[in-house]
């Protein structure tokens, strides 16, 4: 049991270097001299915020202009005007004509990622099992690592508003809309949107960040339990 509890804090600390280490190219760290930060207080000015660096992990959308890549927009539509010609959208490998199918292709890009990223995968040649960034030895660690972030994610739910009415049933909110003819808008969190894509893409992600907090936070009391298990 200490074994088990002593490999869990380390895999746990392992995952979440990993996790955070990624870095999105023209959105890079904050600069020299911002403060730091943990989960419970995160922010956009704080120095190695680990959701901000999560998510720099994430499948993004990119814009292509006569070869050149970026991942604002409005800086693209103004080269493509200025060029004489048009923009691309990029997800991946993958390059599209247009922005609806770079989106679904976004959709599905990003809720593979996170459920790859909250699901264990034993390779069949090392014997290791990978678990949200981590490749571990121990299968038993994996799945308790893998329960954290899998429960955090649980906790993440979609809500529908139309109008001033809100419910958690899409049917029911399609005949509010219906009824009323407001617009139906796709609720996660703090984010709506009435494109049903784009809620796909919200409530992915927000389960992403609802597992890295979990497993942030899981990391110390894993350690405190194995030191003390171990002394």
């Amino acid at each position: 049991m200490k074994k088990y509890r002593s490999a869990f804090a380390m895999a746990i600390l392992v995952c979440f270097v990993g996790t955070v280490s990624a870095n999105c190219g023209s959105c890079g760290d904050k600069a020299a001299g911002a403060k730091q930060c943990s989960t419970e207080q995160c922010n956009d000015d704080c120095d190695g915020c680990p959701i901000s660096k999560a998510m720099a992990a994430l499948p993004k959308l990119t814009y292509t202009v006569g070869g050149k890549v970026g991942c604002c927009e409005e800086s693209a539509k103004a080269m493509a005007t200025a060029a004489g010609t048009h923009m691309h959208f990029v997800v991946g490998d993958k390059e599209f004509d247009g922005k609806n199918d770079a989106l679904v292709a976004l959709a599905d890009a990003t809720e593979k990622f996170v459920n790859d990223f909250s699901t264990p995968h034993e390779c069949s040649v090392s014997g290791k099992t990978s678990i949200a960034g981590a490749s571990l030895s121990c299968s038993v660690t994996a799945a308790k690592m893998a329960k954290v972030a899998q429960t955090a994610m649980k906790q993440v739910s979609m809500t529908y508003k139309v109008g001033e009415e809100s419910c958690h049933c899409p049917v029911e909110a399609g005949k509010l809309a219906k009824k009323s003819g407001e617009k139906q808008q796709f609720v996660v969190g703090k984010a709506a949107t009435c494109c049903p894509v784009e809620a796909r893409i919200n409530l992915a992600k927000a389960k992403y960040v609802a597992a890295v907090e979990a497993l942030a936070k899981a990391q110390p009391k894993a350690e405190k339990a194995s030191a003390s298990n171990d002394s």
